[in-house]
Formats: structure tokens, sequence, C-alpha cells
């Protein structure tokens, strides 16, 4: 930091920002120059000074050693920590006005995350007993967790995924866990279908039961960003992915899955969350053993007790001494080759198909996770005639897949930059599918490259620890929103105040507040389409999962925020209007019933039909979040099931002769979530309107929209 402190102070950026926070622009370079000469001079060697300054946070990792965004984050943190020491003050006073560092202090202070425990009042009223289950994949680490939760009369699942989630809502309800304290039924069959990461203890005795049975039956509700499944409003757990985590009520057993994820730059503050505020009795926390430093400093700000159970992989990994050398032909059924582009996947799905005379299923980021369930049905189906899986990354979590052999089409993958290799962590996740216990005649999975160059170095990784975890995401929540906005200039952006965590706040290792992934494609959204909405609906807006990178996404988050500014209601199909999504769905279906079709319609198809699922999980994200405006929730998801029909069609049918295509009703058949024999319903009895109401309420805030639209035409 010494060495490129002066530089720091003299590049533009660093003078727009300063000024974007209120420091007004003929105070910026006098300050900047008298911090880059203390800092220069040795202010950091001072042992009373570094302990002032909490300097500790200020640590950067070997990856970050050379990147210019961490030395700007901490380098602005270290100038606030600085100019808002009143002693320092003092000696400023004579650079600088006293109103210029008195929006520095207030802006330090209001901007404080120093202590994210406190945010969460009830779960430091109690002593939680925290239970860490950790270990490689495959090796039993969410068994134990899982029969705790069955055998509690309340408790909460956060997962990564919806399809974990889901899964874990549909054994409770069903009785496929044996509680904790319940001895299984003898003959009962195990289910060998399960994404969760689970270890039989005996075969004739399994706790995670292929049919379930009355007497493990647990009531459990169904939570995620785009649904809702009630089957009870009195049942006492609740399934439900990370990011929908209550903390307002108590309950007995929480298990929060993949708890290494904390440490994700855009998710990792949910996992942060669940640590520190499930009001829990007994909180189990599964994931990978470098997760234990972190949780381990998080909780010292609390009076919980802390136990480690360690978890051993339960069948061998074996690294092969050759490549497939580039030959396709060597391809057997079981083997999963990962590729780490759509196109990649796609070209070796074709080659393998030519090559072998093996199908080929497919699993990547875009696709729907229902899809992608579907995808791995066909693959584990011995008599579905797809024996070979073609997959990215996503196979690495939340995927049942009866792999015995993992195939790297490559080991460097592209990450919106450059080519990067993969991480220890990235190579053991997904290499350690291979091999799934329980589900192949002999135990143990392997795992190879297609290329012999690559060889050497999946020999190297396999064996090493994964890659450290050095912090723990934190966000703010709206209140801190709120109040920053206060002490920020009242004409300040949304990346403005979107920056203000990362490069100004106190935070406390292992506590990091990052900044948010694509911040200007964001920012430039809100500060286009949303800038006269409440803070809550830009924050919300500004934070919903869309493809950022997609034109098409765009445009029709844009037309639905059109709409609500306008009408405040916004029906899905006349949001849908605009854009390619509802012809090209329709005519895959009318392919889908026998119609014409060229050779790469599939292929063309399978964009548009990616699109319009993304968008039409984001309405259903909406509809949950402001209810009112979002209303057709029901017709959203009539269309998201038609649209995964398709699309689950024009996957079969990507590589195959226009010839030898079928129509949709031919071929194994995949049951729907729809058909999983939970009954259910979508609206918590809670929210429940009378439609007049309702209507009450859209005249008033049409009223008031009107009003503001006349006031901004005055101005």
């Amino acid at each position: 930091m010494e060495k490129q402190v002066h530089k720091w102070a003299d590049l533009p950026h660093v003078h727009r920002r300063l000024e974007s926070f209120g420091v007004p622009r003929t105070d910026v370079q006098p300050i900047l120059s008298i911090f880059a000469r203390e800092v220069s001079s040795g202010l950091l060697h001072n042992p009373i000074e570094q302990k002032k300054y909490h300097v500790e946070r200020f640590v950067l990792t070997a990856k970050e050693l050379n990147q210019g965004l961490r030395l700007d984050q901490i380098l602005t943190q270290l100038f606030y920590s600085w100019a808002s020491d009143p002693q320092q003050q003092e000696v400023l006073l004579k650079s600088v006005s006293r109103n210029t560092l008195e929006q520095i202090s207030y802006l330090y202070s209001t901007a404080d995350i120093s202590y994210p425990a406190d945010m969460y009042p009830k779960a430091r009223s109690m002593r939680r007993k925290v239970i860490m289950h950790v270990g490689p994949t495959n090796s039993g680490k969410t068994h134990m967790a899982l029969r705790a939760l069955a055998a509690a009369k309340t408790g909460v699942y956060s997962g990564p995924l919806r399809l974990l989630a889901h899964e874990i809502w549909d054994r409770l309800n069903k009785g496929q866990i044996v509680p904790l304290g319940m001895d299984p039924d003898a003959d009962s069959e195990p289910d060998t279908s399960t994404n969760m990461d689970i270890i039989e203890e005996s075969v004739s005795r399994p706790t995670v039961r292929k049919e379930g049975k009355a007497k493990y039956a647990r009531e459990c509700n169904l939570r995620t960003g785009e649904e809702f499944r009630i089957v009870s409003e009195y049942a006492g757990l609740v399934s439900c992915t990370v990011e929908m985590t209550s903390f307002s009520l108590p309950v007995e057993v929480a298990v929060v899955d993949e708890i290494q994820m904390l440490a994700d730059p855009d998710r990792g503050s949910a996992w942060t969350s669940a640590v520190l505020g499930l009001p829990a009795e007994e909180l189990h926390l599964c994931g990978e053993e470098v997760a234990v430093p972190i949780v381990q400093a998080l909780l010292s700000d609390t009076d919980d007790e802390l136990f480690i159970n360690r978890y051993e992989r339960l069948t061998p990994l074996t690294v092969q001494d050759k490549s497939l050398e580039g030959d396709f032909s060597r391809v057997q059924k079981g083997d999963c080759l990962v590729a780490f582009s759509r196109s990649g996947i796609f070209a070796l799905k074709r080659k393998v198909e030519e090559n072998t005379g093996l199908r080929c299923a497919v699993a990547y980021g875009r696709l729907p996770p229902e899809i992608r369930a579907e995808q791995a049905a066909l693959f584990n189906n011995p008599h579905s005639g797809y024996d070979v899986m073609i997959g990215s990354d996503a196979i690495g979590m939340g995927l049942n897949l009866k792999i015995k052999r993992i195939i790297f089409e490559t080991l460097h993958k592209f990450d919106g930059t450059v080519e990067r290799a993969l991480s220890v962590s990235q190579i053991k996740q997904i290499a350690g599918r291979a091999g799934r216990y329980g589900l192949h005649g002999e135990p143990g999975g392997f795992v190879t490259t297609l290329h012999a160059h690559d060889l050497s170095m999946l020999h190297s990784t396999i064996p090493c620890q994964p890659d450290p975890i050095m912090f723990a995401g934190v966000s703010p929540t709206l209140a801190w929103a709120e109040s920053v906005l206060q002490a920020l200039p009242v004409d300040a952006s949304h990346q403005t105040l979107l920056e203000v965590a990362p490069y100004v706040s106190h935070v406390r290792p292992p506590c990091r507040a990052f900044v948010p992934s694509k911040v200007k494609e964001r920012s430039q959204f809100v500060e286009t389409h949303a800038k006269d909405m409440k803070l809550y609906d830009r924050l919300l807006i500004g934070g919903s999962p869309m493809n950022w990178r997609d034109p098409l996404a765009v445009e029709f988050a844009a037309r639905l925020c059109q709409i609500y500014s306008e009408k405040i209601r916004v029906p899905i199909l006349h949001a849908l209007r605009v854009g390619p999504y509802i012809e090209a769905l329709e005519n895959v279906e009318e392919m889908m019933s026998g119609g014409k079709s060229s050779a790469g319609a599939p292929s063309q198809g399978l964009v548009n039909l990616e699109g319009l699922h993304k968008s039409l999980v984001l309405y259903l994200w909406l509809s949950y979040r402001l209810p009112v405006a979002f209303y057709q929730s029901e017709e959203a998801y009539t269309l998201k099931e038609r649209t995964e029909k398709a699309l689950d069609w024009c996957l079969r049918n990507v590589s195959t002769r226009v010839a030898d295509r079928q129509p949709a009703s031919f071929g194994p058949r995949i049951p729907s979530e729809a058909e999983d024999g939970v009954e259910y319903r979508r609206t918590p009895a809670t929210r429940l309107q009378d439609e007049s109401n309702r209507e009450l309420g859209v005249k008033y805030a049409k009223l008031l929209n009107s009003e503001r639209r006349s006031a901004r035409g005055q101005q």
C-alpha cells in the first residue's frame, strides 16, 4: 500500500468516487495528498495506529495482490478511518473545511457494519448449539443433520438450490427420511436417487427410504425465490433456499447446506446471515472443511457452542493414468464430460454421439433447474437410452448423477474477463461427483481428461487441500441503505449507494462487503428504468435474478418496470408482447405436435426458451415481493410449465435428424413436480385478500403515481 498510495491518490476515478460520496471537489486533492504522504511515511508501521485503524481487515489474499480493485477498496476504507479520527481531524482542519470532515465522519459512522451479529437479536437472546458436518463430496455429511430435522417439532432446511429445497420438502412430507431416535423398518428399500450427501448405515434398514411411510411423514412447507408451496398453515417445518430463510421465528433445528458458500461474492452474505441469525436451538452447518475457521471466527462474537463432526469420502476416487487423448470413441456408458460453455457442451454432445452411437443428456447453468433434473433422470435411467452426460460445473451441486467417470474437456474456464485455471475446490467438487456411494455395483469413481496435456495438472490437484476461505460475505440491510442514503448527497446515484459498503464501511474480519457483480449494469438499469421508484423497489429490481448480459432479458425487465410505473398492475402476457419469446414457444409447440421443423430448429428454439423461462422466473420472483403489482402468478406458472416441456423436447431433439424426430408424447416420460403426490397451494392464507380491498389499494397507488408524474412535469 505504501508503494501504491501516491499513484492511487492521483487516479481520476478515486476523485470522482469521493465527490460522489459528498467530499467537495476543492477538498479532494488536498486531503488525499496528506493521506498519501502519511501512509507512505510509515503510518501503518506504528502498532498504536495499526490498532486504531484495525489494519488486520486490510489483508490481501495471494490472488488479490495484483488486483487493483481490492487495493482501491482497502485504501478508500483506510482513508475514511483515518479522516474520521478526531485527533487527525484537528490537524486536517488546517487544510480542509470542517463541513467536509463532518461529512466524511457522518458517512463513515452511518455505514458501519462492524458487528453483523448484533443485527439478529432473537439469535443473540439464546445460546445455540452449532454442529458442523464437514467433509468432501460423497462423504455423507448431511445425513445426521437431516434426520435431526425430521425429528424436530419446528425446523428449517436452508439450501443453495431450489432443486435441493424441493427434494427435502418432498421427502419430509412423504416420510422418506427416518427421524433421529426412530428405528428404521427392516427390509425397506434405500433411495439411491437422492441429491443429498447421505450414507446408509445398513442396506436392510435404510434411513432414507425409496418409499415413504406415514409414521415418518412431517408436514413441511416450501419457500424459494419464485415459489411458495403451503402444505399447511401450521406445518412445523420449512424447506427453503438460503436467501429465503426467516429469522423471525425460533425453531428447534435448522440445517444450512453447503456452508462454504459464505465466501461467494454474490450470494455469500445469505450464508453468513444464516450462521449468525437463525434462531435455532440446534444449528447444523453442512459443507467443506475449509469453512471451519471462518465459522469459528464468526461465532466468536456470539455465546454459541460449536461442535465439529468430520467425515471421509465413502468411496475411493482414482485419477486414471491416461487421458482419452482426444479420442471420443473411448467414451463409455456412465461417463460425464465436463465443459464450461454452452457451445462447447453441444459440440461435445455431437462428437460423442457421432463417434460412439451413445445418446447424451446435458446439464448447464442456463437450463432451468427443472430441466436439469429431468436430464439427470434420463441419464440415471438405464432404460432411457441416454448413457452419457455432458455438463458444465452445474453438475457439481444439487444433481444426483450416477457417474462412473468424470472427463474434463479442459481445466480452464473463462471468468468473464480472461481464461483462468480452475481452482482446487472447483476441480475437486466436480471430480467428486464420480462414483456416488451406493450407485454402482463396484465402489469408487474415476476421473481423467479429454486431452493429455491437462492430465498432469489433474494428478497434482486431486490430492491437494481445497483453497482456504478467507472471508465471509456480508450485505447491508434496507434500514442501513435508508440511513446511508441520508448521509449521501441528494443526487447520489444507485451505484454510489451500492459502493458505500465495500469502499467505506468498517467491516471486521472475517467478514467482507463485496462489490455486487455487474454493479454498473445493475445501477445503469435502475437509474434508467426505476429512478423514480421508492428505495425498496430500486434495491429489489437492482438485486433481482436477471441475466444482465442478455439484451432480451434486460428489455423484458425494462418492460416490467415501465408497466409497473405507469399502471401498477403488470399482466404477464402484456409484458411478454415485446420480444421473440411467445412466438418461439408457439413454434416449438407446433413442432412438438408433429409440425414441420428444420434441421437447426430445436437448437435455435433453446436459446429463446431459456430466456423465456428466466423471464417467467423473474416475474414470479417479483410476484412474491410485490403481489398486488405482479398478480398473475398462476398464469406465469402455466407458461413456465409449457416452456419446460418445450425445452425438454428441444434437448431431446437438438442433435437428432429431422426424419427421426418424434412428437412430445414419444419416449420415456419424467414425472413433473406437479405430480409429486404432495397436496399444497401456492398462496399463504395470510396473503389471501378480498378483491375489493386489492382494487382499492391499486386505485390509491395509481393516484399517488399520477400526482408524482404531475409534480415531475411541473419541475
